[in-house]
């Protein structure tokens, strides 16, 4: 009978305002010149500054460029569109729609709605609207790279619930929720499914997973834990993409096989190849700085605490990690082409020298002879 009880978790109760949130972060760009932006697809747009509850904000935390934000049209099934836009290349697509009823019904929409392709597709279309209109304000665009997102956000349930509650007795629950998962998880993938979890109040509760997170909380106060969320995600679209962008300098400063001779491996092929990997080395340590210092926080305040529990979920520090050393290759194989070049530069000069005095040589013979 104990065993039978176990496999039935509780459920808190009905949801009275709910909603399923879908982010599509895509690297579009370098940076892109949103001061210069008055529209974005047909529609005004607006800055979006983190709007923080006073009793969190024992610290600062701001963007230093703030993004843009705009509405954009509904989609067909009535989901609600929203494009944000970064200064450091970032373009971010939320669909949005709202829910109410039970606790099981809210698994199940959440679980069909994060599986459905054609959220994908709606969430594409909109970015190539906003491209189109916006264009002109990137600099040096590339193939979006994407990062998706999911947030299950519940304003208020029937009854009060308290944070320790979702936290104990609704465990199983929501731990299934947060992973997407229809049976029952065992402990200790309970356990850490809800590790990283934050709750100001004994009211609210926010749970990060890596790719989807369980807002629990009032709308204003939810609003900025989302444009937190969100942000940690645009970082890792920019981690991501520069990653790719080393891997592919790497694979073709490989192709030119530098451990050839010098003879054989000539001077502007190595200068060229030195010049390449100074702009690159320039260009990656310049935009990983303008994304990672986009947000100041200053204080141990709570949103600081989310936004560090969030990195670490995503993963931030290792992409990190893993760019600077691929960085240090790359400056590595700088040193090694430069020194080649100048070697080639060296050994030319010394031909030319020789070229000379054998010239000379002969003049001077010439001048003998007559």
């Amino acid at each position: 009978m104990e065993l039978a009880e176990r496999r039935v978790p509780s459920a808190p109760p009905a949801i009275r305002e709910g909603a399923f949130h879908a982010y599509f972060v895509y690297d579009v760009a370098d940076t892109i010149d949103v001061g210069r932006l008055a529209s974005v697809a047909g529609q005004g747009v607006a800055r979006a500054p983190l709007q923080l509850r006073p009793e969190a904000s024992s610290g600062f935390i701001e963007f230093e460029t703030q993004p843009i934000v705009a509405r954009t049209p509904n989609t067909a099934n009535g989901m609600t569109t929203r494009a944000k836009i970064f200064d450091y290349g970032v373009v971010s697509i939320r669909l949005s729609t709202p829910f109410t009823g039970t606790w099981a019904a809210f698994a199940a929409f959440t679980r069909r709605l994060r599986a459905d392709e054609e959220i994908t597709r709606m969430a594409r279309a909109t970015l190539d609207d906003v491209l189109a209109e916006i264009a002109p304000h990137l600099d040096e665009p590339h193939d979006p790279l994407v990062e998706d997102y999911f947030v299950f956000e519940i304003e208020s349930f029937v009854t009060p619930v308290a944070s320790t509650h979702l936290l104990g007795e609704y465990a199983d629950a929501l731990s299934s929720l947060v992973l997407c998962e229809e049976r029952r998880l065992t402990p200790n993938e309970s356990l850490e499914a809800l590790r990283v979890n934050f709750a100001y109040f004994d009211d609210d509760l926010s749970v990060v997973q890596w790719d989807t997170a369980f807002v629990y909380d009032r709308h204003e106060s939810a609003a900025a834990t989302l444009d937190i969320l969100e942000f940690a995600n645009t970082q890792l679209a920019e981690l991501r993409t520069y990653d790719r962008r080393l891997d592919a300098e790497l694979d073709t400063i490989y192709a030119l096989d530098p451990k050839r001779p010098t003879r054989r491996f000539g001077r502007k092929e190595a200068q060229d190849a030195a010049d390449r990997l100074r702009y690159l080395i320039v260009d990656i340590t310049e935009l990983t700085d303008r994304s990672s210092n986009a947000l100041k926080i200053i204080g141990d305040a709570y949103y600081a605490r989310l936004y560090r529990g969030a990195a670490g979920r995503l993963g931030l520090k290792d992409w990190q990690k893993q760019i600077d050393s691929k960085v240090e290759t790359v400056n590595e194989m700088y040193r090694f082409f430069t020194d080649q070049a100048q070697a080639s530069r060296s050994e030319f000069l010394e031909i030319i020298v020789i070229l000379l005095v054998a010239f000379e040589g002969v003049v001077g013979l010439l001048s003998l002879r007559h």
